[in-house]
Order: structure tokens, then C-alpha cells, then sequence
């Protein structure tokens, strides 16, 4: 269970970020608070965040953290100061916010084991603009 304090400190994803992606494509994140209870993310294609082509949400409600892009969620099972795990409810996959620094955020994911029986992942490495 989470308070809304615990909430609070997702305050580090807030503002604008380059990243790119492992297809080496870049692209351009805005995270901000829309209310006590409610982040939004918005992917843009460009610098001049004009026109998002993606986005989630990430909720607070009854103690839980939820985060939902299209069809999938994931239930935060840890939020610190500057790191955020969620597992997933219906998804593919784990995924962890990690703030480096004032200008650097990372997303790490990870998914089930392909064919070999390795576990996958990568990192994407975001500056903040």
C-alpha cells in the first residue's frame, strides 16, 4: 500500500526528455502532474512537442500506484526518491524508472525468457531538455 506522499515522489519523471529508443530512433518525452492523483506521459516524435503519437498514465487510488499505456498495466510494487519498480497486472513485461541525476533518467525493462530461456531487457537513457 502506498500513501499519497508515497505518490509524490514520481515528482522526478516531471518535464521534458530526448531519448533514444533500440531501433536507434529518438524520441521525445513529457511527463507532468495533472492533478494530486494522476502523472501523464506523452510521446512526441520531435523537439518541438507538437504532436504526441503515445501516451499512459499513472494513477494513485486506494493505495495502489497503476500505471496504463493502451491495453497494458503495471502495479508499482516500489517507489523511493528517485526510482519507481512496477510489476506488471497485465503486461509483458517489468519496468523500472531510475533517476541518475537532475538530467538523466533511465527506463529499465524486463520481460520473460525468450527461446534459449534468457530473460531480455534493455535500457533506454533519457536528458532531460
Amino acid at each position: 500500500m502506498f500513501s499519497l506522499d508515497d505518490f509524490s515522489k514520481l515528482q522526478f519523471l516531471e518535464g521534458r526528455w530526448k531519448g533514444q529508443s533500440p531501433d536507434g530512433k529518438e524520441f521525445f518525452e513529457q511527463y507532468d502532474r495533472l492533478d494530486q492523483r494522476t502523472f501523464r506521459s506523452r510521446r512526441f516524435s520531435n523537439a518541438a512537442f507538437d504532436q504526441h503519437s503515445d501516451g499512459s498514465t499513472i494513477t494513485f487510488l486506494d493505495g495502489e500506484v497503476l500505471s496504463e499505456w493502451g491495453k497494458f498495466t503495471w502495479r508499482a510494487s516500489e517507489i523511493g526518491a528517485d526510482h519507481a519498480t512496477f510489476a506488471p497486472v497485465n503486461a509483458p513485461s517489468q519496468f523500472i524508472w531510475r533517476r541518475v541525476d537532475d538530467s538523466t533518467l533511465e527506463a529499465h525493462q524486463r520481460w520473460s525468457t525468450d527461446g534459449d530461456g534468457e530473460e531480455q531487457h534493455y535500457t533506454i537513457r533519457m536528458t532531460r531538455l
